[in-house]
């Protein structure tokens, strides 16, 4: 594991060039699915890659294993693990993803089943 990923504090660049992908700042929609599935959160996507994202959720929201992130803007959910938090800011590390407009076995159904209500 990278120091940056390591550390309580968010990254604020790469200047190491540690990181395996470059993070685009986004503001986007999405929805935390954590603790098997059974409690949701709505949170803004800030910074994507294909590898991780920064995100903002309330304050004190406390996060559970697994973890999942759907990007409801683009039908797109990741299973996850928090590299990092800083107060409301959590930094995701990526491990899989999954195209919420097709049905999936692999994926949670609760996934496809929270897209599909918001986008309705």
């Amino acid at each position: 594991m990278s120091d940056a990923l390591a550390s309580s504090e968010p990254p604020t660049d790469d200047p190491g060039g540690k990181r395996r992908e470059q993070r685009r700042r986004v503001l986007l929609s999405g929805k935390l699915v954590h603790s098997a599935g059974e409690l949701t959160v709505d949170c803004a996507i800030q910074d994507l890659s294909a590898t991780g994202a920064r995100i903002r959720v309330p304050d004190d929201t406390l996060v559970g294993d697994p973890i999942y992130l759907i990007n409801m803007s683009h039908g797109v959910a990741w299973r996850a693990r928090v590299a990092w938090r800083r107060d409301n800011r959590l930094g995701l590390a990526f491990s899989h993803a999954f195209d919420l407009s097709q049905v999936n076995e692999d994926a949670p159904k609760v996934l496809r089943r929270l897209w599909m209500e918001h986008i309705r």
